[in-house]
């Protein structure tokens, strides 16, 4: 079978096809899944670049799979044969508040990733995907989308009429944005140009914020609140935005740091003055991505795909996630 994976780890040039024999036999509670799309993470320029905690070896690429059920062993149930799944990130946390403990199993780092024909995983370690979903539309839920599950509900409830400012149009925001509106939430949204601001409008944001025209776009949230600020500010941005995101909440409110995109964040000096709280997100469990599937079946959310590649197109991929003119999510088709 195919594999997409790095030996050198030295970024996006080091990736490449290899040919590998498939996984043995089945073990006891195991399912063999035929893989059929993928997406692609900022996270997974820093698993090729060696800067997460990497297997022995080469690795295979991305953290983002979905695929078919092609056998299941025998003590297997719940789970058959022709099943569409999604392959979840965190394969330690299943449930319950996150430990350090259920870090230690994430996809792609130090797991293997999906860049691959076919996967033997526990039971636990796959999701069902809500019927109406391509695999394509699938692959792009086991991070982006249960990153902004958890963000939004996971530490505290989101409750209809809150506020929630987002920033961007990559894949965790915009369906950040489809499921803070399935909540009643108002939802006021950043972005850097007047067209993504307007593709925001039209995906349901109720104001908009063009953060290349109004650098301190924390002080207009400010004023689109009252003065107030948002109940809930999911960070993206990392070092370059947490300061403005923290400004942009009311005191008691909260922000939900969860993307890297601008480096590591460093001693935010606002943090104590600000009377916020600070629930760092690590993706999800495996519950917070089976309730999110409950809403998207419910409601026939449809994620927000801006580009789809082949399997031997992986680095084009990255390579346009990279240059960060993507909406939405960026999928790979096997």
């Amino acid at each position: 079978m195919k594999i997409f994976h790095t030996k050198t780890y030295e970024g996006i040039d080091s990736l490449q096809v290899a040919h590998v024999d498939p996984p043995g036999p089945l073990a006891s509670g195991q399912v063999r899944v035929a893989m059929r799309a993928a997406s692609v993470n900022y996270r997974d320029f820093m698993a090729l670049s060696g800067q997460l905690r990497s297997p022995e070896g080469s690795l295979i690429a991305c953290s983002d799979g979905t695929g078919e059920v092609v056998e299941v062993a025998e003590d297997v149930a719940g789970v058959k044969v022709g099943d569409a799944v999604a392959i979840t990130y965190n394969a330690g946390w299943l449930g319950g508040p996150w430990r350090d403990t259920t870090s230690m199993m994430t996809r792609c780092c130090p797991l293997q990733g999906v860049m691959q024909e076919e996967m033997v995983v526990h039971h636990s370690e796959v999701v069902h995907l809500p019927t109406h979903l391509s695999f394509e539309e699938g692959a792009t839920l086991p991070c982006a989308g249960v990153t902004a599950w958890h963000a939004l509900c996971g530490p505290a409830p989101l409750i209809p009429g809150m506020s929630v400012l987002l920033q961007g149009g990559g894949g965790v925001s915009t369906l950040a944005l489809q499921f803070a509106k399935l909540f009643g939430a108002r939802v006021i949204a950043i972005s850097s140009s007047d067209d993504r601001c307007q593709r925001l409008k039209q995906l349901g944001a109720d104001e908009v914020i063009n953060y290349r025209e109004v650098p301190e776009w924390n002080q207009s949230v400010r004023e689109l609140t009252d003065g107030k600020g948002v109940d809930l500010a999911i960070d993206i941005g990392g070092a370059d935005t947490i300061d403005r995101s923290i400004a942009s909440t009311r005191i008691g409110g909260r922000v939900a740091p969860v993307g890297l995109i601008s480096g590591w964040p460093n001693t935010v000096s606002s943090l104590f003055a600000s009377s916020v709280d600070i629930t760092p997100i690590r993706v999800g469990s495996r519950d917070d991505f089976e309730m999110m599937n409950r809403a998207i079946a419910l409601h026939q959310v449809k994620p927000v795909i801006d580009s789809q590649y082949s399997f031997e197109e992986l680095p084009q991929a990255l390579r346009h996630l990279e240059s960060g003119k993507h909406f939405g999510k960026i999928v790979i088709s096997f």
